[in-house]
């Protein structure tokens, strides 16, 4: 592994240095987000990626070296996900930050955002003189190519529907780990708020979140609770003050939102913990 990333001061400097590198190309990443979402009418975000870095800095800082006690990497991981850009630039720091390798699966969709990220952070390590394969990616038409390649990684990390990844898991003779995309329950009593629901469900539809739609809210508390109690995102829209707050009282889950569209606030990133292990020395 690269002794590079034990030390917290070098290492936000090289984010800083991503960070910059990410700016002179703004125009370029920008293009390339167009090329991927045109048919969708997607807005882009550019301050989300430099946020991420900033958000990144200030994390526990997780490589640690002691006569005691080692906290590092696994190796080289593999990510599969559903390929949303932002997604993506999230893990790649997560692995900068945790002492780890990573190679993304691009599939052929959203392909042009990522890859020139990625080439904008390979010149980055190629300029700080760090291993070649730090950061990089391979071209596949499905995530299932991963079987073919998995001996090339010490872990498979997979994003996305649970039932899809433990069929997916069978296959696999080397470790994986697995985080589940938040699940969003809507619950709507009125056609007034159809055109955000149309937008909510275009949204899911690009990045492979689950949504599930209700118009009985009785019906709704029911199954919200049963499958996801005390998880994911619950949305109600209604004009109706009694019925929100028969939501709000019954639903139990995580975030609950009011006639307010959730998407813009969504976040998948991982947990810097489930990057790294321990071990533990006595002497």
């Amino acid at each position: 592994m690269n002794n590079y990333f034990f030390k917290k001061e070098e290492t936000n400097e090289l984010l800083d240095c991503i960070s910059k590198e990410l700016i002179s190309n703004k125009n370029e990443i920008e293009k390339a987000f167009d090329i991927d979402y045109e048919e969708w009418e997607v807005n882009f975000d550019f301050d989300i990626f430099i946020n991420q870095i900033e958000e990144t800095k200030n994390k526990k800082y997780l490589p640690y070296f002691s006569k005691e006690k080692i906290v590092d990497g696994f190796g080289k991981i593999s990510l599969l996900c559903n390929q949303d850009p932002y997604l993506i630039f999230n893990f790649i720091l997560s692995c900068i930050y945790t002492n780890n390798k990573l190679e993304v699966m691009l599939e052929n969709k959203k392909f042009a955002t990522n890859k020139v990220i990625i080439e904008c952070i390979k010149k980055v390590l190629k300029d700080k003189e760090l291993e070649d394969d730090t950061i990089s990616y391979i071209e596949v038409t499905d995530k299932e190519n991963i079987i073919e390649y998995q001996d090339n990684y010490n872990l498979i990390y997979y994003f996305g529907n649970k039932y899809e990844y433990l069929n997916f898991a069978k296959r696999l003779h080397v470790p994986s780990k697995f985080e589940e995309c938040e699940e969003i329950s809507i619950f709507s009593d009125s056609e007034e708020f159809e055109e955000v629901l149309e937008e909510i469900d275009k949204w899911a539809y690009l990045n492979e979140v689950k949504i599930n739609f209700y118009n009985n809210l009785k019906t709704a508390i029911r199954k919200i609770n049963k499958n996801n109690l005390g998880k994911g995102i619950a949305v109600v829209y209604s004009k109706d003050i009694n019925k929100i707050t028969k939501f709000i009282k019954y639903i139990k889950a995580e975030k609950i939102y009011v006639n307010k569209n959730p998407i813009y606030e969504y976040k998948e990133e991982t947990n810097l913990k489930n990057l790294v292990y321990e071990k533990n020395i006595k002497w």
